[in-house]
């Protein structure tokens, strides 16, 4: 991996701002910068990603489904192969709807369908899903946008489900995760800016030849920043003693 490469992650929503923040992947991991957009203002969405074109990032790492769930004939409904690992694995997540299902839902999946549209304008701008089997940074390989999961990403890099974010405990136990992990920045933080941080850090480790993804091409892939042999068959919920522990072992990754 070059030094000096910058990766992004990009944390959707679509009633407040989406958060983006470039992280600089040298001795130490920078912040290099932050940006907001908001959907609801004409342009927005267009500014943010010519301030993403403008780092020249190797990966995108997005918080967000890459696309709709598949119809199956007969109106069959099953969750995506990447949300069913997820769930045997006791990690919770959002279900993903079928574009029709999102049309007839009004307003539930409008974040959703945000990240779709993120990830078809960014495909435009020359960002591609990894192809299976692509070495990261290969010469000549289009930047990758990736399908990232923040809370899976705390889980599965912290060996056990911490607390809800919601809760003082929960954040921070995030914080003091992404700060054994490396990352320096200004310390502000609220839930959007440490999902952003850590699709950020699942991008760098993409990157690294250290991420593996679950889930079906077909309908799309969740890279987690652990490698494959260190994603567990489940997890649990963390005590304040596995919580220790669990900060403990980032320090030394």
């Amino acid at each position: 991996m070059d030094a000096g490469q910058i990766v992004i992650g990009i944390d959707i929503a679509a009633s407040r701002p989406c958060v983006a923040v470039a992280l600089h992947c040298g001795r130490q991991l920078d912040v290099a910068g932050w940006h907001e957009a908001d959907e609801r203002i004409e342009g927005d969405r267009a500014r943010l990603l010519d301030w993403v074109a403008g780092f020249g990032p190797a990966v995108v790492g997005i918080d967000a489904p890459q696309k709709p769930k598949r119809a199956l004939p007969g109106g069959v409904s099953r969750s995506r192969a990447c949300d069913a690992a997820l769930l045997h694995r006791r990690i919770g997540i959002y279900q993903v709807p079928t574009r029709a299902e999102a049309a007839a839902a009004g307003r539930r999946y409008s974040w959703m369908q945000t990240g779709w549209t993120y990830f078809r304008e960014l495909g435009r701008r020359g960002f591609e899903p990894p192809a299976p089997g692509a070495l990261p940074g290969e010469l000549g390989q289009a930047p990758a946008a990736l399908e990232v999961y923040p809370h899976a990403g705390f889980v599965t890099l912290l060996g056990g489900t911490p607390p809800p974010k919601s809760t003082r405990e929960g954040l921070r136990l995030r914080v003091l995760a992404l700060r054994q992990l490396g990352l320096r920045w200004d310390d502000y933080y609220d839930h959007d800016s440490l999902d952003a941080l850590m699709a950020a850090f699942t991008a760098r480790r993409f990157l690294q030849g250290l991420a593996s993804p679950l889930g079906d091409t077909r309908d799309g892939l969740i890279w987690l920043p652990v490698p494959e042999h260190d994603v567990l068959a489940s997890y649990e919920p963390l005590n304040a003693r596995g919580a220790s522990a669990a900060l403990a072992r980032l320090a030394s990754r």
